[in-house]
């Protein structure tokens, strides 16, 4: 019979080693692509929420480990928000085209991280009123956690725009390390 303490060594032996190889990597690196759905919930004159879905891309680099620095394109394709305008039923569309860059750490197979950049948007209205386009920043928080190349992720940002209101997206996605 084999004492307790000899299989509780063992054990915490063995899971250190695996844990070992997983965080000393830290997140992947190289070229991802991916994708998402989500909600989005507009401000002012369209305090609505609608589901949008977003496509990415970018690549991280793997200088230290735990530490990941990265950047990313993304395009966010938003659904219809309703609103009123002077009294009068409209709806708003917004697209945006994202470029950021991305700060993380890993703990293994998981991972938290922020980004920030820029956003160049274009907003259709249906109804009164106009459509509208401008850049402006974009920033937000996630959580990840990944395995063999691909990895989970659930983040937060928000499109910090003064002529449409804010924008806040909350996204489920995943992407795929080469």
């Amino acid at each position: 019979m084999i004492p307790l303490k000899v299989l509780i060594a063992a054990g915490l032996a063995g899971g250190l080693a695996v844990a070992a190889g997983t965080t000393q990597a830290g997140g992947d690196t190289g070229l991802y692509l991916g994708g998402g759905v989500g909600q989005m919930h507009g401000d002012g004159n369209f305090d609505d929420q609608a589901g949008h879905g977003k496509l990415m891309g970018g690549y991280n680099f793997g200088w230290l480990p735990f530490l990941d620095l990265g950047v990313e394109l993304a395009y966010v394709s938003g659904g219809e928000l309703d609103g009123e305008v002077d009294g009068r039923s409209a709806t708003r569309e917004v697209d945006s085209l994202q470029a950021q860059g991305v700060a993380g750490m890993s703990f293994g197979p998981m991972g938290v991280y922020a980004k920030a950049g820029m956003a160049d948007w274009d907003a259709e209205q249906r109804g009164p009123g106009a459509d509208r386009s401008g850049t402006d920043p974009v920033y937000g928080v996630g959580a990840s956690f990944g395995l063999f190349g691909l990895t989970g992720r659930l983040e937060y940002e928000r499109l910090d725009t003064d002529e449409i209101g804010n924008l806040d997206m909350v996204t489920a996605g995943a992407v795929y390390t080469f």
